[in-house]
């Protein structure tokens, strides 16, 4: 990360900690890997955005989960 970015990304976070700018955060299971990309684009045409994506289990059995947010 250059220095310019890093400048950056300090401004984005004092200025939304200065607003006290409220999070919603929502964590969503998709039982199978065809579904993940449907489940994403139905929750940001709802104004969510995808912060993390994760799959855990065994290889018979595979849960995806999603962490959305959206400021309030």
């Amino acid at each position: 990360m250059s220095r310019r970015e890093g400048t950056a990304l300090a401004y984005a976070y004092l200025k939304r900690k200065r607003k006290e700018e409220k999070m919603r955060w929502e964590c969503v299971e998709v039982s199978h890997h065809k579904d993940v990309g449907r489940a994403i684009e139905e929750w940001q045409k709802n104004g969510w955005s995808l912060h993390s994506y994760t799959a855990a289990g065994n290889p018979g059995a595979i849960s995806h989960y999603l962490l959305f947010k959206r400021s309030e």
